[in-house]
C-alpha cells in the first residue's frame, strides 16, 4: 500500500488533566519527542526539574514555563532541559510544561510536582495540665492544615518514663481524625494507672507521601481519695530492706517518675504511733505501691496518709502496719558444681532459675536441681518446691526437696505418668525462716526443647522512599514459638530483641525502634522508623532474656538443641530505594509510518521497560531496544491509536512506577465498512457485511473464535470488484452451517493485492444447547424414541459421511423414529429448537 495521511489525533493524560485535540496534519503532526520526567511530591518549596528528548529537532531551545500551581515559583533556567525550581511555598500540585520544536511540530510534555511544605499554622496545640482527674475531659485544640488528614495517637508518660514501654491504658479520643477532639480518662475518679499522657498529633499529606507531628501534654491532677489498706505486714531483706505496701483500690498515680500527673501532689504520713526509736515518714508513691522511710525498729506503726493538690485534700483512715522481722536472702540456684550450663540464673528476673533440656522428651527419668542456703542465713532455714503456672500436657510432676537442716539442697522432680512433655516446667521454691513467719517466694524452670527453632537469621527488606520526609520499615522477626508450641512453652521468658545500628547512610538521621514490650520474642514482626535517606541501614539484631545478660543464656541453650550454636545476632539489611516517577514522553501522531521514536525519562540505577498496552488488530509493534528510555518502536502497521507502557523499577524492586503514551497512526483503510452483522438463522450463523469502497482488495477471509483469542479461518469470500477497487456499495454473506455450542465469535479478515491485511470489529453469537433431551435406546435396532422435546424441534438423521437422510417435526414430548429402513452403521441424530439450538448425538444401529 501506499496511504496517504488525512486526519490526526493528539491524545495525552497528564496527572488528572487530559487533552483533545483535533487540528490538520499540516499544523500539528510532529516527528520528535520531549519528556519532562517523572512527577514527583516534595515535602519543601523547591527541586530540580530533568527533561529528554528523542528525535529531530527543530530550529530553537527547549523551554520550561510553569502551567498552574497555588503560586507562582521561579525557574532558574527555562530554556535549559535540567533547571532547578523555588518557590512553591503553598501546598498543593504545581505542573510544568516542556516544549521543543520538532523538525515537524512542536512536542510537548508536562511534569507536575507535588509541593508538602510544613505548614507553619500546623499544631498538635496547648499543653492541658489543670483538669482535675475526677473531670477527666479536656479538648485538645489541634491545627490539621489543608490538604492534609490528621490522625491523634496517645501514650501514657509514666509508663514511657518508668519502664520504657507504650502503654494506651485508660484515655481516649473522641474521634482520633479532628483536629479539636475531646481526649478523656475512661476511669476517672479510679484512674488506674497515673493519669499523664503525651497527646501525639500526626498530619499526613493527602497523597500519603509527607508528614509531621506535634505533641501536647495532656496531664490530669489525680484525685487524691487514696485506698489504703487497714493493716498490712512487711518482712525485709537484707538485699531489699525497704518498706512498702500496695493500695488496695485505684486511683493509682506517681509522685516520683518525671512527666508524672503526681509530680505537683503532696503526701504526708501523720504518725499516731510507732516503737522508740523509728522515724516513719513517707516516701514516694509509685502508681500502687506507697514507700517508707524511718521504719528501722521491728514493731508496730499506727498513721494516717493526708493527700492534697489543686483538686483537693484528703486524709485516709488509719492504718496499722507491722514490721515483722527479716526474709532468708535468695538462695542460690548455682551451688558449687551446679552451675552454666546445667542450672542457669536470670530466668524471669533477679533470683530465678532454670535449666534446658534438649532430647529428654517422652522420657520417665526423674530430674534433680539444686540449690544452697545463703551462707548469712542459718542452715535451719524452711524450704518448700511446689508446681505452678502453666504446666505442658500431660500435668505437673511430683517434687521431694532432700538435705532439711543443711546448707545444700536437692529437689527431685519426677514426671507425670507418660514422662516428660515438650514444654517448660514452673516451681515456686519458697524460702522461710525458722519460724515461718517470714518468707519469699522464687521460681526455678525445667525446661524441655522440642528441637525445632531453625537458624536465627533476619531477611534484608526493600522499601521505598518518596523523595522526602520519613517512612518506617515492617521487618519480620524470627518464628514465633514462645507460647506457641504449647501455652507452657517458655512461660514468663521475658525474651525481647534488641537492634543496634551498624551503619547507615551519609546523612541519615538515627532509626528508631519501637519499645521494647512491642518487640518481644512473642512477636512476628517490628517497625523500624526514622529513615529519611535512599541507601542501605545496617542492623544488627540480637536476642535478650533480660536481666544482667547481654544475650539470653536461656535462648542460647534453646537454639542449641537444634544444632545452632553460638551467640544469637544477626545482621540485616534495610534497603531504602529512590522513587522515581515513571514519564513515557509525550503524545505523538507522525502520520502514515510504520515507526516512531520513543522518549521515556532515565531508569538512574534501576531499570526500565517498554511494553505494549494496545495496538490496533493485527498490529505486532516491536522495539527496537526494550529497556532503553529512548528507543524506536515500529511494526505500526494498523491505523488506529497504540499506546506504551515505559515501567522503572528500582534496582531491588521496592518501587515500580510506570506511564503510558499514546501514537496515533492515521492512514485510509483498503476498504470502507458500511456494515457487518452475525444472525441465527435455524441451526446456523449467517454473517452479512457491506462495504461502500475498496481499494486492492482481493477477498474476506471468514475467521471464527470459542474464546476471542484463539482463531481459525472457515471460509473465504472473494471481492465482488474485478480489480479489487470499487467507490459503491457491495453486499456479502456468509453461512456458517456448523456454529460451536456457547459463544461463537467472528471477525473478517480482509487481504489487500500486497498481501497485507485488516480486521473488521468482532461480533458473536450465542447457542445455549439443548438440555433435557434424551435418546434410547443406543445402540438402537428398529426404532428409538426422542424424549424431552416440546411440539416444533426439527429431527434429522445423517449418514457417516454428512449425508441427509431424513428430517421431520417433532409432534411431543415423547417421539418415535422409525430405522427399520436403514441399514447397520454410525448415524447422527441432530436436534434444532425453534431458537436454533442444537444439540447433535451419534447413534449406532445394529440388528
Amino acid at each position: 500500500m501506499n496511504p496517504t495521511c488525512t486526519l490526526l489525533r493528539l491524545i495525552k493524560t497528564t496527572g488528572t488533566a487530559a487533552i483533545l485535540l483535533g487540528i490538520a496534519a499540516s499544523a500539528s503532526a510532529q516527528n520528535c519527542s520531549v519528556n519532562a520526567g517523572g512527577n514527583a511530591t516534595i515535602c519543601g518549596s523547591g527541586t530540580t526539574l530533568t527533561g529528554s528528548f528523542s528525535g529531530q529537532a527543530g530550529t530553537g531551545t527547549p523551554t520550561w514555563v510553569f502551567t498552574s500551581g497555588p503560586v507562582t515559583p521561579v525557574i532558574a533556567t527555562p530554556n535549559s532541559l535540567t533547571t532547578n525550581v523555588t518557590g512553591m511555598t503553598a501546598d498543593g500540585n504545581y505542573t510544568f510544561t516542556l516544549s521543543q520544536a520538532c523538525g515537524t511540530g512542536t512536542a510537548q510534555s508536562q511534569v507536575t510536582i507535588t509541593a508538602h511544605p510544613k505548614p507553619a499554622s500546623f499544631t498538635a496545640g496547648p499543653d492541658r495540665t489543670s483538669v482535675c482527674a475526677t473531670t477527666g475531659t479536656t479538648t485538645l485544640a489541634g491545627v490539621i492544615p489543608a490538604g492534609f488528614t490528621g490522625q491523634w495517637r496517645h501514650v501514657n508518660i509514666y509508663s514511657l518514663n518508668r519502664y520504657g514501654t507504650t502503654e494506651t491504658t485508660n484515655a481516649q479520643f473522641s474521634s482520633a481524625t479532628v483536629a479539636t477532639p475531646t481526649f478523656s480518662l475512661i476511669n476517672k475518679a479510679n484512674h488506674e494507672i497515673d493519669p499523664s499522657y503525651y497527646a501525639i498529633l500526626k498530619i499526613t499529606s493527602n497523597d500519603g507521601i509527607c508528614t509531621y507531628e506535634d505533641t501536647a501534654v495532656v496531664r490530669f491532677i489525680p484525685n487524691p481519695v487514696i485506698h489504703i489498706p487497714a493493716s498490712d505486714s512487711r518482712c525485709i531483706s537484707t538485699s531489699d530492706p525497704g518498706h512498702y505496701f500496695y493500695l488496695t483500690a485505684a486511683p493509682y498515680f506517681a509522685t516520683n517518675t518525671p512527666g508524672a500527673a503526681g509530680t505537683g501532689t503532696t503526701i504526708v504520713l501523720n504518725a499516731v504511733s510507732q516503737p522508740a526509736g523509728a522515724n516513719i515518714s513517707f516516701d514516694k508513691l509509685d502508681d500502687n505501691l506507697v514507700y517508707l522511710n524511718g521504719v528501722t525498729v521491728q514493731g508496730t506503726y499506727v498513721f494516717n496518709m493526708t493527700v492534697t493538690n489543686s483538686c483537693g485534700s484528703y486524709t485516709t483512715p488509719n492504718m496499722t502496719y507491722v514490721y515483722s522481722g527479716t526474709v532468708p536472702n535468695d538462695v542460690s540456684f548455682q551451688p558449687a558444681g551446679h552451675g552454666a550450663p546445667e542450672q542457669l540464673t536470670i530466668y524471669s528476673f533477679a533470683g530465678s532459675g532454670g535449666e534446658v533440656h534438649c532430647g529428654i522428651a517422652n522420657t520417665s527419668t526423674p530430674e534433680n536441681f539444686y540449690f544452697s542456703i545463703d551462707p548469712a542465713d542459718p542452715a535451719t532455714t524452711i524450704t518448700d518446691v511446689t508446681p505452678s503456672g502453666i504446666m505442658p500436657p500431660g500435668g505437673a510432676p511430683t517434687v521431694t526437696v532432700s538435705g532439711t537442716g543443711t546448707y545444700n539442697r536437692v529437689a527431685t522432680v519426677t514426671p507425670p505418668a507418660g514422662g516428660w512433655r515438650v514444654g517448660t516446667y514452673s516451681f515456686d521454691v519458697y524460702v522461710r525462716n525458722a519460724s515461718g513467719n517470714c518468707g519469699q517466694i522464687q521460681n526455678y524452670y525445667i525446661h524441655i526443647s522440642d528441637n525445632n527453632r531453625p537458624a536465627f537469621a533476619m531477611p534484608d527488606v526493600s522499601v521505598c522512599y518518596p523523595g522526602n520526609g520519613t517512612i518506617a520499615a515492617t521487618v519480620p522477626l524470627p518464628a514465633r514459638y514462645q507460647g506457641v508450641v504449647n501455652s507452657s512453652y517458655l512461660q514468663e521468658l521475658p525474651g525481647r530483641y534488641n537492634f543496634t545500628v551498624l551503619s547507615k547512610p551519609a546523612g541519615a538521621s538515627t532509626p528508631t525502634f519501637t519499645t521494647s514490650n512491642l518487640r518481644t520474642i512473642a512477636d512476628s514482626s517490628t517497625v523500624i522508623a526514622n529513615l529519611d535517606k535512599t541507601g542501605d541501614y545496617v542492623f544488627r539484631m540480637t536476642v535478650s532474656s533480660g536481666g544482667n545478660s547481654n544475650y539470653g543464656p536461656f535462648l542460647v541453650q534453646e537454639y542449641a538443641c537444634s544444632n545452632i550454636n553460638g551467640t544469637l545476632q544477626a545482621d540485616f539489611t534495610i534497603h531504602v530505594e529512590s522513587l522515581i516517577n515513571a514519564n513515557a514522553g509525550s503524545d505523538q501522531n507522525p502520520g502514515c509510518t510504520q515507526s516512531a521514536s520513543l522518549a521515556g525519562n532515565a531508569s538512574g540505577a534501576g531499570t526500565g521497560h517498554w511494553a505494549t498496552v494496545s495496538a490496533p488488530t493485527g498490529a505486532t509493534p516491536v522495539f527496537s531496544g526494550a529497556s532503553s528510555p529512548i528507543t524506536t518502536v515500529s511494526g505500526l502497521t494498523q491505523s488506529g491509536t497504540y499506546k506504551f507502557t515505559w515501567t522503572i523499577t528500582t534496582p531491588l524492586g521496592g518501587c515500580i512506577s510506570a506511564d503510558t503514551v499514546a501514537v496515533d497512526i492515521s492512514c485510509p483503510l483498503p476498504v470502507a465498512w458500511e456494515s457487518f452483522n452475525a444472525t441465527r438463522w435455524a441451526g446456523n450463523v449467517v454473517l452479512d457485511w457491506a462495504t461502500v469502497q475498496e481499494q486492492n482488495n482481493t477477498g474476506f477471509g471468514i475467521e471464527r473464535s470459542a474464546n476471542g483469542k484463539s482463531w481459525e479461518e472457515i471460509g473465504f469470500v472473494k471481492s465482488l470488484t474485478a480489480s479489487g477497487n470499487s467507490n459503491g456499495r457491495l453486499d456479502y454473506r456468509f453461512t456458517d452451517e456448523q456454529p460451536q455450542q456457547g459463544t461463537n465469535y467472528y471477525r473478517i479478515r480482509l487481504t489487500d493485492n500486497d498481501q497485507s491485511y485488516h480486521y473488521s470489529v468482532i461480533r458473536q453469537v450465542q447457542f445455549e444447547g439443548v438440555a433435557g433431551i434424551h435418546i434410547y435406546p443406543n445402540p438402537a435396532t428398529d426404532y428409538i424414541t426422542v424424549s424431552g422435546l416440546n411440539t416444533g424441534e426439527t429431527i434429522s438423521l445423517y449418514d457417516a459421511t454428512g449425508k441427509l437422510l431424513s428430517s421431520f417435526k417433532a409432534t411431543g414430548n415423547n417421539t418415535s423414529v422409525d430405522l427399520q429402513h436403514f441399514r447397520n452403521g454410525i448415524y447422527q441424530l441432530v436436534i434444532i429448537t425453534s431458537r436454533g439450538d442444537k444439540l447433535s448425538k451419534k447413534l449406532t444401529l445394529i440388528r
